[in-house]
């Protein structure tokens, strides 16, 4: 506090003068003992590298991996786009963690150079997936009021979840 009460008041005795005001004799002597005043009020200190990781660089080979094939499942009331290795956490299934499941409600199944469109399903499509969790999500909470009554209730909730690990997506041929 007593180094910020000293630079503030040399700052004000080295008042500048109207006519010396813009010279670039004054503005850097201004800027220098501010820099100087913050460099003595800071006592941490932060290097910063100009250098790049490899990682930190896109390669193209990037932009070239497509995924083969992706799909729109319905799963507890609710749809998801998923390719290979997807993780989805979706409303709490009846399985148990390790189990390998076959979710057949497929609506839309898509590749690179075509698409199919279920009506309403697809028939013949499958996506197998693995149950990794039975877990919680986050808390829901539910606020109702009516205006000008006073009346306000706030309630909540933390709904049960079941983890998903999308494994193959498999399109037979009729």
């Amino acid at each position: 506090m007593m180094m910020l009460r000293s630079t503030v008041s040399s700052l004000l005795k080295t008042r500048m003068t109207s006519s010396s005001l813009y010279t670039p004799a004054a503005i850097r002597s201004y800027s220098t003992s501010q820099t100087d005043a913050a460099a003595e009020t800071t006592s941490t200190t932060s290097t910063y590298s100009n250098h790049k990781l490899e990682s930190d660089y896109v390669h193209s080979k990037d932009f070239n991996t497509v995924p083969e094939s992706f799909a729109v499942v319905h799963v507890g009331g609710k749809q998801y786009k998923v390719i290979k290795g997807d993780v989805i956490m979706s409303d709490r299934l009846p399985v148990q963690v390790g189990d390998h499941i076959v979710l057949d409600k497929i609506l839309l199944v898509g590749t690179k150079g075509s698409t199919m469109i279920g009506t309403p399903l697809v028939d013949g499509a499958k996506v197998h997936a693995f149950v990794e969790e039975q877990t919680k999500a986050s808390k829901v909470t539910i606020f109702k009021h009516k205006r000008r009554k006073n009346y306000k209730r706030t309630t909540s909730f933390t709904p049960l979840a079941t983890v998903l690990r999308i494994g193959d997506i498999i399109l037979k041929k009729n």
